[in-house]
């Protein structure tokens, strides 16, 4: 499979009066064509940051990408104008956001809000963007789309409306899904249609995705590898098995081990201790040094480097070499 999206070493700071929060400091990760990319991590690792930094949607001030490349089909998106990059969103890769009731315009119809994108790249006629529109709805398991389609946001419920999010992305056929949490909030019967759907359209499509989220499960059922980020940094990178069976870092043996487990019927819950550092004051070592139970006075003072610890796999530790980090046996029995 030839390489889709390539991010290398992006860097993405917000200029705040605290000073200087590096939301993303030196992330790298690559998608192949059809591949499926987790990025998962706690709330205010970088996911949604490094996604929009794709789509070049970061508010300036006070954000901005101060270094890196973003390589899509060989082009680095960094260096478009606003003109190009509104060429390439929508189009050649769509976005499914987090929130579907504030990300949609409560005051249009929700075929209008999926025709726009056609209009606008595919330069369609209002008649052939309203067919579309209707195909889009179909596409996405949307019971009567004829009366969907001119239904408000406010009248569908939150799996319909992620539905509505799905049809807008993939109205014109992009090479790349980004969905950010496209499951969060919704019963555990709707988000298991939503990611069938996803995995669905992605072989209907053959499109790269990028799958956003905080939920283990939701990596293991659609992943083919996974980013597992920590504090603006990735800590651990390889295919999906390896993440899960073979994990080398601390941070994510502490994630594996928060599963709650079906067999474990009595003690608490395992958590990772502590809270994550604030963005604008990382400890100069590993930023998971606050909190690991495995740390050296080596951790305090110098930031380990992803190395290769397998083939295609990467971990950010120093004590990689010296430890053993298997998981819990029950652990790897949860995924």
């Amino acid at each position: 499979m030839s390489v889709l999206l390539e991010v290398k070493n992006l860097k993405t700071y917000f200029y705040t009066d605290d000073g200087v929060s590096k939301a993303v400091d030196d992330v790298s990760f690559s998608l192949d064509r059809g591949e499926t990319l987790g990025l998962v991590g706690e709330s205010g690792c970088g996911k949604s940051v490094s996604a929009l930094s794709i789509m070049q949607l970061i508010a300036t001030p006070p954000g901005k990408i101060v270094g890196g490349e973003i390589l899509f089909e060989g082009k680095d998106l960094l260096k478009y104008d606003e003109r190009q990059m509104q060429d390439v969103r929508g189009n050649d890769i769509g976005m499914i956001f987090q929130e579907p009731m504030t990300s949609l315009n409560p005051v249009f119809t929700c075929g209008d809000q999926i025709e726009e994108a056609v209009i606008l790249h595919q330069k369609l006629s209002k008649e052939q963007a309203k067919e579309k529109a209707l195909e889009m709805l179909r596409l996405v398991g949307i019971p009567a789309p004829e009366q969907r389609y001119g239904e408000y946001p406010h009248q569908l419920s939150g799996g319909m409306r992620q539905r509505i999010m799905i049809a807008m992305a993939l109205s014109c056929n992009p090479s790349l899904l980004i969905a950010d949490e496209p499951t969060t909030a919704l019963d555990v019967t709707v988000q298991a249609q939503i990611l069938e759907l996803i995995k669905k359209l992605q072989i209907d499509l053959g499109m790269g995705v990028i799958m956003i989220t905080h939920d283990l499960g939701v990596i293991a059922e659609i992943s083919t590898k996974v980013a597992v980020m920590y504090a603006s940094k990735v800590v651990q990178y390889g295919m999906v098995e390896e993440i899960f069976y073979n994990p080398k870092h601390p941070y994510t043996i502490g994630l594996m081990n928060s599963i709650p487990k079906l067999n474990k019927n009595k003690g608490r819950l395992a958590t990772i201790e502590g809270s994550v550092p604030p963005p604008t004051n990382y400890p100069v070592g590993c930023h998971f040094c606050t909190r690991c139970t495995f740390v050296i006075d080596k951790c305090w003072s110098s930031e380990p480097p992803l190395e290769k610890v397998g083939p295609n796999h990467t971990a950010a530790c120093w004590r990689i070499g010296e430890l053993d980090f298997s998981p819990k046996k029950e652990a790897g029995e949860a995924v």
